[in-house]
């Protein structure tokens, strides 16, 4: 087990809301609540997600810019997805998604090499 170290946030200190978006239409995320690497500055907002009762969404800012540099959904059937943002919140590289499991290897019988799906390699 790692123990992480005592952290202190001060409470006197209100936390900026949360943005993604352009700034002419960023929307709020309210305030960070959990502070997700233990440098004592909150840095992900925890919101459920209106639309899929169960499922929240985690919005982490990286840099202390106050923007959402990370979103990660996990949805009410345990499935979850994470996506970088750039500083407009648009997708800035492909989501991180659990895609579907693999098939589980097999045994070729001809070869005895282990394959997935029946495919020799």
């Amino acid at each position: 087990m790692v123990e992480l170290p005592d952290v202190h946030i001060d409470p006197g200190v209100p936390e900026p809301d949360l943005l993604v978006g352009p700034p002419e239409a960023a929307q709020s995320f309210g305030p960070a609540t959990v502070d997700s690497d233990a440098d004592g500055r909150p840095d992900t907002a925890v919101v459920s997600e209106p639309g899929d009762p169960g499922a929240l969404t985690l919005a982490t800012d990286l840099d202390g810019d106050a923007r959402i540099d990370v979103l990660t959904r996990v949805h009410a059937d345990g499935t979850a997805t994470t996506e970088l943002l750039d500083d407009l919140g648009e997708a800035a590289a492909a989501p991180w998604d659990e895609g579907p499991v693999p098939p589980p290897p097999t045994i070729d019988p001809a070869s005895g090499r282990w394959v997935r799906d029946g495919a020799g390699g």
